[in-house]
This record gives structure tokens, sequence and C-alpha cells, in this order.
């Protein structure tokens, strides 16, 4: 198994974050309003993302056919998600 970066992969989510805000101000407005105003980064992006994609994750597992499976896979992401704050942000 290979060990993951946590903080170059927050670095590179944070990276994309701010160049969707950049391309994309209307949709930047979404991200730092959910985070209660905070920059766009990884950090304060995942306490509003999470549950966010946690209810995706939950709805589409009813979906017959793929949707079980897509339903897993980004429960999978969500760990992985959870991992990287607990390493990155948690400090």
């Amino acid at each position: 198994m290979t060990t993951l970066d946590h903080q170059a992969i927050a670095d590179e989510i944070t990276a994309k974050l701010k160049a969707v805000a950049v391309a994309q101000p209307q949709h930047a407005v979404a991200f730092t309003a959910g985070a209660a105003g905070a920059s766009v980064d990884f950090c304060s992006i995942w306490v509003t993302a999470k549950p966010i994609l946690s209810a995706v994750g939950g709805i589409i597992m009813f979906i017959p056919g793929m949707g079980t499976t897509a339903g897993v896979v980004l429960q999978e992401l969500i760990k992985v998600g959870d991992q990287i704050y607990s390493q990155t942000c948690n400090k």
C-alpha cells in the first residue's frame, strides 16, 4: 500500500479550488459562504463538503446498477478526505 502525502493532496485541492474561484467567481461564493467566509482552502471547505458528499453517497446507493458501486466509492473517498483533514488540518 502506498503512503499518501496528505499535505500535497490538500495543497492540490486548495489550488484547484482557488482556480475555480478565479475562473468562476459565482461558484467561489458557495465555497466561502459555506465555510462562514473562510478562505478557499481544503481545511475550511472539507467541513462543509463532507456532509453534502455523505448525503449524495447515501442517495446514489439507491440507484439500480452502478449507483451502488458509485455510492461505495464515494464513501471510501470521504474516508480519504477525513484522513487528509485529520493529518493536515488538525495540527
